[in-house]
């Protein structure tokens, strides 16, 4: 499985960073972008069309937030695997994330970095080995 590109569905209302996102995603190559939301409505409705394998969701999401998205998406499906980002530097939002059911949290800086594949490839394989790990 190590071969099999991760679908990613991105929720951002920037179109710059949006695009840029989906750019540096699909230049790496380990990953397919199947759509994009921008808003937390859209967010839900494209995360249960498509079943991504990752949901990058921006906090700050138009109408619904990015945590009322994830709640939302998770309650709809517990496997599906959302990472949160924001440019915030409140603590809070990471616990919130976390109680919204995220399996990640990304700082927005981290989507404009030429690491961010990285990061997305080892959250996802951190989640998928905490779900599969008998403990």
């Amino acid at each position: 499985m190590a071969d099999q590109r991760l679908r990613i569905l991105i929720c951002e209302d920037d179109e710059r960073l949006a695009t840029l996102v989906t750019e540096t995603l699909a230049a790496d190559g380990r990953f397919d972008v199947v759509a994009r939301a921008t808003n937390g409505d859209e967010a839900i409705r494209l995360a249960e069309e498509h079943t991504p394998d990752v949901v990058l969701m921006d906090i700050g999401m138009p109408g619904l937030d990015g945590i009322d998205a994830t709640r939302a998406i998770r309650a709809r499906d517990a496997a599906q695997h959302v990472v949160i980002y924001t440019g915030s530097d409140e603590y809070e939002d990471i616990g919130r994330a976390d109680a919204a059911g995220a399996g990640g949290f990304l700082h927005k800086e981290a989507l404009t970095s030429p690491d961010l594949p990285d990061a997305i490839q080892v959250l996802h394989t951190n989640y998928v080995s905490a779900r599969t790990d008998p403990d």
